[in-house]
């Protein structure tokens, strides 16, 4: 197996002027589309709302019980819907009309954070966290079934050979609205508004469904019969490795890596001691870097498992760097760097699943992979919660770091295997 830094050269492919060009005019290429445009627009107001409501939510649960263990569990029940409605929500995506379905359930996410926006402005201070969780559910169920939707839609709005680039956009797309939705955050959480952050939330999806309503799906992917074949899923995935070691790897991300809603407000709290503004501060400039990685992603002509372990085993060393900061500098710095690895992660993660699954079965491989992606922080948020209250957020992150580089060199070993598989077929042949 190569050496990792004999790979390292290719992660910087997009920094010569002519790769900076040339990945300019992809991306260009891609955001000419008027169906791409809408859909765009439709996961930036998504991304937007659901950041700014995410992080409410979570500095409210925090402020309220003082225990990052609950965070972790408010996570678990966001989460835990995604996996056991999985299969559902991937048949759901397979077999009905993905355009309106996904208009539904940005119309429902309207609703259900409306009605916690009057109820946050009515209550105060005074909001039970029995309400907050409630609300956590059934915005957990209605994200069930819209996760897979709104990767699966990828493929009605390009043609097959823009799969690949249009699901790394979509990363970005996601980016920005994070970025302005922690922005949103910031000011109201400063404030002691928390109710505005789920009012935008309530606002965005609204706007979203409509923009969807607008796309007219590529007529390469309307026949519903066509998608209703392909076969198990499960099946399909152990006898794909360019689809199942990608998942592998993101399940070791997200399980306790990407779960930094669990530590942000601690190493608000604890670390740089301070408070609602500060958390919100490090989640803008997190999604800054996200937005920044995911688009240098986007841009590159990286692709395969061995590229994304690659990047899982620097943004493994970046978690560890953040567990030495003491001031609100270090931790921008800090936090800057752990989101552009992660989103560029999660860019190459997307682009190289959606691009190689099967069409027939597009919606139920974004399922399994919602599965991965939301399930692994359910299981491992209270996980995390549990490392951070006994040993503290700089052990933890210690912890994750170590753990996360370990899932990274088992990647690259895997990958290696496929390849030296794949070689010896052919010299067979």
């Amino acid at each position: 197996m190569a050496r990792l830094s004999d790979n390292l050269p290719a992660l910087s492919n997009w920094a010569g002027e002519d790769h900076v060009r040339s990945g300019l005019g992809r991306l260009a290429g891609t955001l000419s589309n008027p169906n791409f445009r809408r859909y765009a627009g439709a996961q930036f107001l998504h991304g937007a709302g659901m950041w700014a409501h995410h992080l409410a939510e979570v500095w409210l649960v925090y402020a309220i019980t003082d225990s990052a263990f609950v965070v972790g569990l408010t996570v678990a029940v966001r989460s835990g819907s995604s996996v056991v409605l999985a299969p559902v929500a991937g048949t759901l995506a397979d077999r009905m009309d993905r355009r309106r379905l996904l208009a539904a359930t940005q119309a429902s996410k309207a609703v259900v954070a409306s009605g916690l926006a009057f109820l946050a402005l009515g209550m105060r201070e005074d909001l039970p966290l029995a309400v907050l969780f409630a609300a956590v559910a059934v915005l957990g169920v209605i994200g069930a079934i819209d996760t897979p939707l709104r990767r699966a839609f990828v493929r009605d709005v390009v043609l097959a050979d823009g799969v690949d680039r249009a699901a790394r956009l979509h990363t970005s797309v996601m980016s920005v609205g994070r970025f302005l939705g922690s922005g949103a955050a910031w000011l109201f959480l400063s404030l002691s508004a928390a109710w505005a952050c789920f009012a935008v939330n309530g606002a965005t999806s609204l706007l979203a469904a409509t923009l969807v309503l607008r796309v007219v799906p590529t007529t390469v992917t309307t026949s519903r019969d066509a998608r209703a074949a392909g076969g198990p899923v499960l099946d399909y995935l152990l006898r794909t490795p360019a689809v199942t070691i990608p998942m592998a790897l993101l399940c070791s991300f997200t399980l306790f890596g990407w779960n930094l809603a669990v530590l942000l407000p601690v190493i608000a709290d604890k670390q740089l001691a301070s408070g609602a503004g500060t958390f919100a501060i490090l989640a803008q400039v997190m999604a800054v870097g996200s937005l920044i990685g995911s688009v240098m992603m986007a841009a590159s002509k990286l692709a395969g498992p061995r590229n994304l372990a690659i990047l899982l085993a620097v943004f493994s060393a970046t978690l560890v760097s953040l567990s030495a900061v003491n001031h609100l500098v270090a931790g921008i710095a800090a936090i800057f760097v752990v989101g552009t690895f992660g989103g560029g992660f999660l860019s190459l993660s997307n682009g190289s699943v959606q691009s190689a699954a099967d069409p027939r079965l597009q919606g139920r491989v974004s399922a399994a992979y919602g599965v991965v992606f939301v399930g692994a922080r359910a299981v491992g948020g209270p996980i995390l919660g549990w490392l951070v209250d006994d040993f503290g957020s700089r052990t933890a992150l210690v912890a994750v770091g170590i753990f996360t580089a370990a899932c990274a060199v088992l990647g690259l070993l895997a990958a290696a295997r496929v390849r030296l598989s794949g070689s010896s077929r052919l010299s067979d042949a």
